[in-house]
């Protein structure tokens, strides 16, 4: 999943949307529905929360940690491909995580099922040392697959069903170090014709490794709620809350908040960007990222 690791997460606060709006062109993921596991029908959008010309917003997965409920058309194809660099600490001894392309590539195989390729996603982590010395590593998260069933939608509920599985064929740095399998439960609702909200419920058996060295096996409960907002000339607005209850072996849970704006060109092209920040008084546990992406739609 995008966030587990956080990382971004591993599937990761304030946002200077506005910068996107004054950047990109006015023109018709994610979530978005932006990487929307929200989806908000237009007012001439059939029953179908997951169709009409926003589609891409209410199918797309990124840029938010929760997945969308709908699954993409068949006989397509959807491109999710973004960086983020996120910042751990403060001051001097703050360490530094870039993460791209985060990819993840999405088969319609037939209605309401597709088919999943997790990855490729390479990482770039620094760490002070002290006298302006850095540790650098660089690597690779492990790689898998997935696929994701929707339920048949009414007009205003969508529901879907994602089971994920990487194998450890990641770089020794940043592998798990066995299997992960995930289970999500999505559930979006629409409020009205450009509002919706949603929920990812994600139960995660994964490895890591403690302060000491050692590897263990544990296992990890990620809820996420977010709420999205449809604007004139096909923007999207969201907002998103997430906790993670335990990051590794030997560590606790962590909670942080997530936003962006994202901006449909046409109808098969995405892009966002995005800020999100950790919520907890200590400062050592503290992080921050941004990240831009892009959604592709092939037919």
């Amino acid at each position: 999943m995008r966030a587990l690791t956080f990382r971004r997460p591993a599937y990761a606060a304030a946002l200077a949307t506005l910068c996107l709006i004054a950047w990109a062109p006015p023109a018709a993921r994610a979530a978005s529905a932006v990487p929307s596991p929200a989806p908000s029908p237009a007012a001439d959008t059939p029953a179908d929360p997951c169709g009409g010309p926003g589609a891409l917003l209410a199918t797309l997965n990124r840029p938010t940690v929760g997945y969308s409920a709908c699954a993409i058309a068949a006989g397509t194809a959807v491109f999710e491909i973004g960086y983020q660099n996120q910042v751990m600490g403060l001051g001097a001894n703050a360490q530094t995580l870039a993460e791209y392309p985060q990819g993840f590539i999405r088969f319609g195989v037939r209605p309401r099922f597709e088919f999943d390729i997790i990855g490729p996603s390479d990482v770039r982590s620094r760490v002070p040392l002290g006298n302006g010395l850095d540790s650098v590593t660089n690597g690779a998260y492990d790689s898998g697959i997935g696929f994701k069933y929707e339920l048949p939608p009414t007009a205003r509920y969508t529901i879907g069903i994602d089971g994920l599985y990487t194998s450890p064929n990641g770089s020794p740095a940043f592998t798990a170090g066995n299997a992960t399998l995930t289970g999500n439960i999505d559930v979006a609702y629409a409020l009205d014709a450009t509002t919706g909200i949603g929920t990812t419920l994600a139960f995660s058996t994964t490895g890591g490794y403690a302060a000491n060295g050692s590897h263990a096996r544990y296992g990890t409960f990620m809820p996420s709620l977010v709420v999205t907002k449809q604007l004139p000339d096909a923007y999207q607005l969201y907002a998103e809350y997430v906790h993670l209850s335990k990051t590794a072996p030997d560590q606790g849970q962590r909670n942080f908040v997530d936003y962006g704006v994202q901006k449909l060109l046409g109808t098969r092209t995405e892009i966002d960007i995005e800020l999100g920040d950790s919520i907890t008084p200590n400062a050592a546990r503290r992080f921050n990222y941004v990240g831009f992406g892009l959604g592709v739609q092939l037919r």
